[in-house]
C-alpha cells in the first residue's frame, strides 16, 4: 500500500512538473534544460532584411540580427531538447527551420540569396532535427551534434536566436 501511494505521488508530482514548464503561446520554441527542467525563451526577433552589392556583378540578400551574439546562451551537448507548443496537427518541421548565422563584424547574418550577373541561387542548408511528442500540441525539437555558433530557429514570421558555447 506504501509503495503504491508513493508511486503515485511520484507520478503526480512529475505531471505537474511538466506542465508547469510548457509553454503557453503557440509557435514560440523554448530551450529546455532536460537536467532541471527549467525552460529558457530564445532571443525573438522580427526578420530584418538586407540587400547587398558584392562589386560589380555580384549581390546578395537575406537577414540580419544586430550583434555578434546571442543574449541566450547555451552549453554544447551532445543532443539539446527545445520545446514548441503548435495549433494540434501542425508538424513542428512545417513551422520552422532551424539554421547558422555567419558572423560578419557587428552582426549575425543569414544568408538566403546570392545573384551574379547571370544567375542566381537562393538556398540555404538547414540543420535537421528530430521531433518527439509531449502531448496534443506540444513537442520536444531534438538537435544531435551541434558546433559552438549562432543559430535561429525560424518561422514565417519571427527568428528564435540563441548561442552555443
Amino acid at each position: 500500500m506504501k509503495t503504491t501511494l508513493t508511486f503515485t505521488v511520484f507520478i503526480l508530482c512529475s505531471l505537474n512538473l511538466n506542465a508547469q514548464n510548457l509553454p503557453e503561446f503557440n509557435d514560440k520554441p523554448a530551450y529546455i534544460d532536460i537536467k532541471t527542467q527549467q525552460v529558457e525563451e530564445l532571443e525573438k526577433s522580427q526578420y530584418n532584411t538586407m540587400a547587398k552589392a558584392k562589386g560589380l556583378f555580384n549581390a546578395e540578400a537575406g537577414f540580419f540580427l544586430h550583434g555578434v551574439s546571442s543574449d541566450v546562451k547555451i552549453a554544447k551537448k551532445e543532443e539539446l531538447m527545445f520545446v514548441v507548443k503548435v495549433v494540434p496537427g501542425t508538424d513542428p518541421t512545417s513551422v520552422f527551420d532551424l539554421v547558422q548565422f555567419e558572423v560578419r563584424r557587428d552582426q549575425r547574418v543569414f544568408i538566403t540569396t546570392k545573384a551574379k550577373a547571370t544567375s542566381t541561387s537562393t538556398s540555404f542548408e538547414k540543420i535537421n532535427y528530430d521531433v518527439k511528442k509531449i502531448k496534443e500540441g506540444y513537442y520536444y525539437l531534438i538537435v544531435k551534434t551541434m558546433n559552438k555558433g549562432e543559430y535561429f530557429f525560424g518561422s514565417k514570421d519571427f527568428m528564435f536566436a540563441f548561442s552555443i558555447e
